[in-house]
């Protein structure tokens, strides 16, 4: 009885580390990082951005699974000037249907920058991925307008962006966007009024769980409808 017992406690202990790496894989749907295995035949999708798009790339999977196979760069994608310089390294030599990409809240606010952005920097910086992502890829591409600033003061750097500010970036964005026939996801329109509703608070840009989903599905409504233009 005893030599069973022992017999037993020995395959437990063999079997609990594999049960526990099971437990403590991450769940795609939760972990914007966790891209998932490709489901075969379906479109691959990249979302390239800040830290927003980091908010809402999990619940975009969970609205395309079935739909597409939706991956992201293992990293805070910043501000444009810092995308031009890793672009190539983010869309490596995998195959892309669709490119979901956003730089903007860092170029207005300034986080970490050496050279604080303008809007011509910043349309420079768009230009430059945009014309890298057509050299390195023949994925459809989709911008996502900056989303929002936050009504207060931003918590790390203690100042307001103001509407006009905001405008500048924008409309430099959606210029650039024009000109390279790339299509333009207007996520700043899909927040509009609601900032105070959807943010976390008046000095966070962040977004709470309702602003994220209502982010996620305005991105995978946009990359939906470039799968169906694709077919």
């Amino acid at each position: 009885m005893r030599t069973w017992l022992l017999a037993l406690l020995l395959c437990s202990l063999c079997v609990s580390p594999v049960l526990a790496q099971e437990k403590a894989k991450p769940d795609p749907f939760y972990d914007a990082f966790a891209n998932p295995s490709d489901q075969e035949g379906l479109p691959r999708v990249l979302i390239v951005g800040d830290s927003i798009s980091i908010g809402y790339t999990p619940r975009v999977r969970k609205l395309l699974d079935g739909k597409a196979n939706v991956h992201r760069p293992n990293t805070n994608c910043r501000w444009s000037a810092f995308g031009a310089e890793h672009i190539d390294e983010w869309i490596g030599d995998s195959k892309w249907d669709i490119v979901h990409f956003n730089f903007g809240l860092w170029d207005w606010y300034g986080w970490s920058q050496p050279v604080k952005a303008t809007p011509e920097s910043y349309a420079k910086s768009l230009d430059t991925i945009v014309t890298k992502l057509k050299a390195k890829t023949d994925a459809a591409l989709i911008f996502g307008v900056t989303t929002p600033p936050c009504i207060g003061p931003e918590k790390k750097v203690k100042f307001v962006v103001s509407e006009d500010r905001a405008k500048e970036f924008n409309d430099a964005a959606i210029a650039v966007m024009n000109k390279h026939g790339v299509t333009i996801n207007n996520l700043y329109e899909v927040i509009g009024d609601d900032r105070a509703k959807y943010q976390k608070g008046e000095d966070d840009v962040h977004y709470n769980d309702a602003g994220r989903d209502r982010l996620a599905q305005a991105v995978a409504k946009q990359i939906l409808a470039a799968v169906k233009a694709e077919q």
